[in-house]
């Protein structure tokens, strides 16, 4: 099933405020409601989560001088696809000063899950831009522990079309060894926090050390930082992404 987005946010006498929105079942939109000054908007799902078939697809505009902070109302569950698969693929715009948090909640791939993610950002050199995705092992409490099919996400953020960011995650369980150190190295839980923005800020995030039970490490792509997180539940990880956010 198709499930489309809409949304357009611009700054309305000062203030940041949704001036179109368009979504489609089961896709739902929270009230919007101010935080110092930046508009945050909730993302909600009307069934239990994403089944097989499913494909989303976002396309969000941050006009000129807009804050805004974009979560969802709940952890992603990927239900079993069987042979099939699900997909989202996300477009997002910011303009000149336009200031986007867009962190969605942790997914959580069932046992023969199949999920596909694409994002593309469309940045302006003025604009920031935070990110943040957790993904978990499986329902690890009833034994699924990489027990999903395969998993890919893709994100690729362009600075005036010029790529500065391009991270792929792909697991294949049942093709490769994804306790292994260059994977999970045990853990359950992964974390990736990717800013783009001032460079003071970046330094301020590059010199950050983690204050919980986790495995950070933090790396310069050609704009931006990005944060990689391994730990063993996704609120130590979630944790560790607030602290970096009360940085910025």
């Amino acid at each position: 099933m198709e499930t489309k987005l809409e949304l357009q946010i611009e700054n309305n006498h000062g203030k940041t405020a949704v001036t179109h929105s368009y979504f489609t079942s089961p896709l739902k939109l929270g009230i919007p409601n101010t935080r110092q000054e930046r508009l945050r908007v909730v993302l909600m799902m009307a069934s239990a989560g994403i089944l097989q078939g499913d494909c989303f697809q976002y396309e969000i505009t941050c006009k000129e001088n807009t804050k805004t902070e974009i979560t969802e109302q709940s952890y992603s569950k990927i239900f079993n696809t069987g042979e099939g698969n699900a997909s989202k693929q996300i477009e997002i715009y910011l303009e000149k000063n336009a200031s986007l948090y867009y962190c969605p909640k942790a997914v959580i791939p069932f046992a023969e899950g199949s999920f596909q993610g694409d994002m593309t950002v469309h940045l302006e050199r003025e604009s920031e831009f935070v990110y943040t995705d957790i993904l978990a092992a499986g329902r690890v409490g009833m034994g699924e522990r990489f027990a999903f099919s395969r998993y890919r996400n893709r994100i690729c953020v362009m600075e005036e079309e010029r790529p500065v960011w391009l991270d792929h995650c792909y697991l294949n369980p049942q093709q490769m060894d994804v306790e292994k150190m260059v994977f999970f190295d045990g853990y359950t839980h992964q974390g990736t926090f990717y800013y783009y923005g001032e460079k003071e800020t970046q330094e301020k995030l590059l010199s950050y050390e983690p204050q919980g039970e986790v495995v950070l490490a933090k790396t310069q792509p050609a704009a931006g930082v990005c944060i990689r997180v391994l730990a063993h539940t996704a609120q130590d990880i979630e944790e560790e992404f607030q602290r970096l956010q009360e940085i910025i």
